[in-house]
C-alpha cells in the first residue's frame, strides 16, 4: 500500500497529497451528506437501504467511509431512495445550499411522496389542495 511518502510524484498535488488522500477525503465527505440528507428525512439506515433496493451495509459503509468506490448505480439508487438527484448528495451541492426549515420540511415531504404509491400521492394531493385552500 503506497502512502504519501512514496507516492510517484504524478500522484501527488501541489501540497504533497496524494491521489488516494484526496479520494478517501471526498468519499468520507459525500458519507457524511447522504447521512446528512437521510436523517433530514427522517430516514433510518435500513428504511433508506429499502426505497433504494440495496443492502443496509451499502448504506452503512458508504456513509462510514468505508465503501471506497460505489458505482454510479449505487448512487443513482440512494439518491432515487431520497427523493434526489445524485448532484444533490454530492460534498459540493451542500457548500451551495442553505439548510431552512422550509427547505427541511420541503425534503422530508418530497421524501415521502416519491415513496408512495400512486393512490397514496393523489390522497396527499387532496389535502394539500384543502390545507392551501383553507388559508386563502
Amino acid at each position: 500500500m503506497t502512502d504519501e511518502r512514496n507516492a510517484a510524484p504524478d500522484d501527488l498535488d501541489d501540497d504533497g497529497l496524494s491521489r488516494r488522500h484526496h479520494e478517501r477525503s471526498y468519499m468520507f465527505e459525500l458519507g457524511q451528506r447522504v447521512r446528512s440528507l437521510r436523517e433530514e428525512r427522517g430516514l433510518t439506515q435500513n428504511a433508506l437501504a429499502r426505497s433504494a433496493g440495496i443492502a443496509t451495509d451499502m448504506v452503512s459503509r458508504l456513509e462510514n467511509g468505508h465503501y471506497s468506490s460505489p458505482g454510479l448505480r449505487t448512487l443513482l439508487r440512494i439518491a432515487d431512495g431520497m427523493g434526489i438527484s445524485v448532484g444533490a448528495m454530492l460534498p459540493e451541492a451542500h457548500e451551495v445550499s442553505q439548510t431552512t426549515a422550509e427547505g427541511l420540511a420541503r425534503a422530508k415531504l418530497s421524501t415521502q411522496v416519491h415513496r408512495a404509491r400512486l393512490e397514496d400521492i393523489e390522497l396527499l394531493a387532496d389535502i394539500a389542495h384543502a390545507v392551501v385552500q383553507r388559508r386563502r
